[in-house]
């Protein structure tokens, strides 16, 4: 009957929401998952520039001192 077809297409388009939503939610928590390993990675180069920044100010301190 009309009643049940529109439910049977009901149910069927529930089922495709469902499904893109948790494809969706996949796809974003891979995202997330990239993101954090690009920070991890981004503060660890940072952490290494920074020591050599500190390690290149001595260097030219201890030069500017001496020649002082």
């Amino acid at each position: 009957s009309v009643a049940e077809d529109k439910r049977r297409r009901n149910t069927a388009a529930s089922a495709r929401f469902r499904l893109k939503k948790k494809e969706r939610e996949i796809a974003l928590e891979n995202n997330v998952k990239e993101l954090e390993a690009r920070v991890s990675a981004l503060e660890k180069e940072c952490e290494g520039l920074e020591r050599e920044n500190g390690w290149l100010r001595g260097l030219v301190a201890g030069v500017t001192g001496a020649v002082q």
